[in-house]
């Protein structure tokens, strides 16, 4: 069940063949899995992530995730899925960053309120009323409430997992980098596993899991344990390794008063109000994790302790009994 390790060259050095299936050949597909029959399926989104930080930040880090892993641990690395999210869990449809959102990317303040992240009367929360409709219902209509968008983007989920059991994967761990993205890949899994027992020439699901690697950033980074995150200095340090270039420190505000745009959130900060004083015992924690202090040098050791953990449950995933189920570190 478990992998024979990394891929050796002819002078017993690691292999630094290809590892993107996208870019493989068959005979270089079946070479990996038959070494390690493992996918790594990493699962993000496009989402505003302020002013200095790239859209593609939530895919990017796990697709770099999931290339060193193959090539670490054994394996194949599949393309991420970066579209057909749930609009209302993305940053700039927060009612506390939508000024800065539209003001950054100069599109209508209607566009984000559309998907709105708040309460029905319009006061920070979660409730996530749908859109008003003023016209016509199409035939095929999209999905505009949260639960629409949600049950969708499990469906797709699912679905990519069946193109990976067809080309032959009996493992697959899926990267989501994006935390609301957790319960989607989990309950996608279950999909998954239910319509390929449809069908019996599918033979059995493959097995899989989840694995998020913020939450195995904070055994390395202890402040991630005090509250959730964003755009800050973790994640900016993170990305600056794991796609270089796209980090832009200098667009951040140097009045350090100013909070940087979707940095953190409500219930610990607002556009207007700066850090809320009902969470003053942790504010030492948001200005240690502060966007402005991030490093390369800070997102590579971050980044080695995330990859140490990710070995240490592909380990444990690949030893695992085929009968087992979804499993996270």
């Amino acid at each position: 069940m478990g992998c024979r390790g990394r891929l050796m060259n002819d002078r017993g050095e690691p292999a630094m063949d290809e590892v993107r299936f996208e870019r493989m050949i068959p005979a270089q597909v079946v070479a990996r899995r038959e070494a390690c029959n493992l996918a790594y399926l990493p699962v993000g989104t496009l989402e505003w992530h302020g002013l200095h930080m790239p859209f593609g930040t939530d895919f990017l880090t796990v697709s770099a995730l999931a290339e060193e892993a193959a090539h670490s641990f054994g394996g194949v690395a599949f393309p991420p899925l970066y579209y057909g999210d749930v609009r209302f869990r993305l940053h700039e449809c927060r009612l506390e960053w939508r000024r800065g959102y539209t003001e950054s990317m100069q599109v209508p303040r209607e566009f984000p309120e559309l998907f709105a992240l708040q309460n029905s009367d319009g006061t920070y929360g979660c409730e996530c009323p749908p859109p008003e409709e003023d016209g016509p219902m199409p035939e095929r209509p999209l999905p505009f409430s949260k639960q629409q968008q949600t049950e969708a983007f499990e469906q797709l989920i699912a679905f990519v997992l069946l193109q990976i059991h067809l080309y032959g994967f009996r493992n697959i761990i899926l990267l989501p980098g994006h935390v609301p993205h957790v319960e989607p890949c989990r309950n996608a899994i279950e999909i998954y596993r239910a319509n390929v027992e449809r069908c019996s020439r599918l033979g059995p699901p493959a097995r899989a899991m989840t694995f998020m690697y913020i939450e195995a950033g904070a055994q390395s980074e202890p402040l991630l344990k005090n509250h959730w995150v964003h755009a800050d200095k973790w994640e900016g340090s993170i990305t600056m390794v794991a796609a270089p270039g796209t980090v832009q420190m200098e667009r951040l505000p140097e009045d350090p008063d100013t909070i940087p745009p979707a940095y953190l959130g409500y219930p610990y900060t607002t556009e207007n109000e700066g850090y809320l004083p009902e969470q003053r015992e942790i504010w030492h924690s948001f200005a240690a994790l502060d966007p402005r202090n991030a490093s390369e040098e800070y997102g590579k050791e971050q980044l080695a302790a995330v990859m140490a953990a990710l070995g240490e449950a592909i380990e444990e995933f690949m030893g695992r009994d085929p009968g087992q189920g979804d499993g996270a570190p």
